[in-house]
């Protein structure tokens, strides 16, 4: 409806607010009551839309056809044939998430694996995973974070600049012994330029 009053005078809907938790309950009934290809054919489609807005591992969609009310049975019947038929892949999306999260936000080690087991990713692949990160790109995107953030961290000690920037790569993964010796380089070459 449109309403082309003073905002003052506009009527109010008033929102239900335990209308969203009756409708959940709602689905999670209805797809307990569902039975074998039925069950199977629905369990696909909650998982393919699930998947429709961006690509997932196994167990978060097992989590949420889980979440949903599916039948054991049926999300592992659905999730092996969109497993069969290759929507769903883990290690394509453990190796996008390493690459992905490796060159944009600097992250190593053991936030990648941080990161991978939170999407529930088998171990075995997040070791296969891994090993898209070299030591040299590792390096190479640590010292431009460290100047980057050296240029906001603004007018502090060198001592004080020092434990914030090797903080920050140790939140990123970054064994401290790297982390220290990155930031002392780093620290160095801005003293030479200055």
């Amino acid at each position: 409806m449109v309403y082309y009053g003073d905002e003052l005078d506009r009527p109010r809907r008033r929102r239900d607010p335990g209308a969203a938790a009756r409708r959940r309950e709602e689905r999670r009934q209805w797809a307990a009551s569902l039975t074998g290809d039925e069950a199977v054919a629905a369990a696909k489609d909650v998982a393919l839309r699930f998947l429709d807005r961006q690509d997932r591992s196994v167990g978060q969609c097992r989590d949420k056809l889980r979440e949903r009310g599916f039948a054991e049975d049926a999300i592992e019947q659905a999730l092996g044939r969109l497993v069969e038929i290759d929507v769903l892949n883990d290690e394509r999306y453990a190796r996008m998430l390493v690459r992905t999260r490796h060159r944009e936000r600097g992250l190593v080690g053991r936030a990648l694996i941080e990161q991978l087991r939170q999407k529930k990713i088998p171990s075995e692949i997040i070791e296969r995973a891994m090993t898209e990160v070299d030591d040299e790109s590792g390096e190479t995107i640590a010292r431009d974070l460290v100047r980057r953030r050296l240029r906001s961290i603004g007018d502090v000690s060198r001592e004080k600049q020092f434990r914030r920037l090797v903080s920050m790569l140790a939140r990123k993964g970054y064994p401290p012994s790297v982390s220290i010796g990155i930031v002392t380089s780093v620290l160095e070459e801005e003293q030479v330029d200055e």
